[in-house]
């Protein structure tokens, strides 16, 4: 694709899950010409079920600025992979592949490099609004659960003692977190089961009601302002002199520039460029409850168990885990079945089971996303390697991309998010 303006920049976005769609928007707001890449891709009459950005939690979570390589881990993974109900699954035999992202998983978790990551996260956290605000503000229709906050919930003293030093930093990051009693939990939330002795509420912290709807919205903005979408798989990406090349199936695309924000999808298409993209596939679940108002009114979870339970306007759902898998495998009906029965612990008036989802995560080792330039050729940018975090990042990583292909000098420094950044250190 050629734009006949020679003076405009036209960019393909490989990849129309929210972090693709809010980055498009951005680039058309900054006069860039796009055009979106995706199998399935939210326009009508297209199914989007099997895209991450639909079963997620459905919450915008500026608290999240820990990675899941955290010091200890490496003493509580053998039990993780041994209890049927933990949180952490994987299929053994995928070992060998996974051998980088697990070397670079267990580097992520030492103590002297936390603080490097923290900040990194916190530094995108701060300004998630930034990226959000312009593009809701152009999606009619979606509901916004502002102000109610997030609640984590502490089973014990000893969890309560050591989120006091979590939320610390939090604070410190300008992140608000506010500790609560027993009591004020109940009189929040009267429906959980009182198997909590406090927690904390991040008022910063909502939920985006049916995340589909809002990136089917997305789309219909960005078809209102002049963007294409093919309805392809990208199946090769090619550097010319005159631009990059895109092979989709039965035809190409010429472009400008690219940006490779395929989620799972993104490490085999950065390894046909000549990048080496340190990411693996999560497999995410959800389990989604018929509606029963006003059973819940916050999203909420227990740390330990890592899943929220959120209330939507048509369901309430319970979604997380990490079960690293690959992208060839079928689900796993067990922990389907685990996540069911933890959130019935939680909430045991839950209506009946509506609908079940697994979807595909692309998971970074040191729990921060790529976003930057190839190493190869800087014409191409990855927006990528989100985890859990893609629909709070969305927005700022858009910003960001195209602040980037601007020129402009981006909001926040993109060093640490660097796709050839170094992942097996030491110190």
């Amino acid at each position: 694709m050629q734009t006949s303006d020679s003076s405009r920049l036209t960019v393909a976005v490989i990849g129309a899950g929210v972090v693709g769609l809010s980055t498009a928007r951005w680039l058309q707001r900054n006069g860039v010409e796009v055009v979106l890449v995706d199998p399935t891709p939210p326009l009508p009459g297209v199914p989007f079920r099997n895209a991450a950005s639909f079963g997620n939690a459905a919450t915008i979570a500026p608290s999240g600025i820990f990675p899941t390589a955290a010091p200890g881990i490496l003493q509580k993974v053998p039990g993780m992979l041994l209890r049927r109900d933990g949180p952490l699954t994987l299929y053994w035999a995928d070992l060998l592949d996974l051998a980088p992202w697990l070397a670079a998983f267990l580097s992520a978790s030492l103590r002297s490099r936390q603080d490097h990551l923290i900040s990194a996260l916190a530094s995108l956290m701060r300004v998630i609004e930034q990226g959000h605000g312009p593009l809701m503000e152009e999606v009619a229709g979606i509901r916004l659960g502002r102000g109610k906050g997030s609640i984590h919930l502490y089973r014990d003293a000893q969890e309560a003692e050591s989120a006091k030093k979590s939320n610390d930093r939090r604070r410190a990051e300008g992140i608000d977190a506010q500790f609560l009693t027993r009591d004020e939990i109940a009189a929040l939330e009267p429906n959980l089961a009182p198997g909590y002795v406090g927690g904390t509420i991040f008022p910063g912290c909502y939920v985006l009601d049916t995340p589909e709807a809002y990136c089917r919205g997305l789309a219909e903005v960005i078809q209102r302002h002049g963007g294409r979408f093919v309805s392809a798989k990208a199946e090769h990406i090619k550097s010319e002199s005159d631009g990059v090349l895109i092979y989709v199936e039965g035809t190409t695309i010429m472009a400008d520039r690219v940006v490779v924000s395929a989620g799972a999808w993104s490490r085999s298409l950065s390894r046909q460029i000549g990048d080496v993209l340190n990411m693996n596939t999560e497999r995410g679940y959800h389990v989604a409850f018929a509606y029963k108002e006003p059973l819940l009114t916050h999203a909420v979870m227990y740390p330990s168990d890592g899943f929220f339970l959120t209330p939507l306007s048509h369901q309430i759902r319970a979604a997380g885990t990490v079960d690293l898998g690959g992208l060839d495998k079928p689900g796993r009906p067990s922990r389907l079945k685990v996540l069911e029965e933890k959130a019935r612990r939680m909430l045991p008036a839950l209506g009946e089971r509506q609908d079940t989802w697994l979807g595909f995560r692309p998971s970074t080792p040191d729990g921060i996303p790529f976003i930057g330039p190839s190493r190869r050729d800087p014409r191409i940018v990855y927006a990528c390697g989100h985890g859990h975090l893609g629909l709070t990042l969305g927005g700022i990583t858009g910003k960001l991309v195209s602040e980037l292909m601007a020129g402009q000098k981006p909001s926040v420094d993109l060093t640490p998010f660097s796709p050839d950044r170094a992942m097996l250190r030491l110190k």
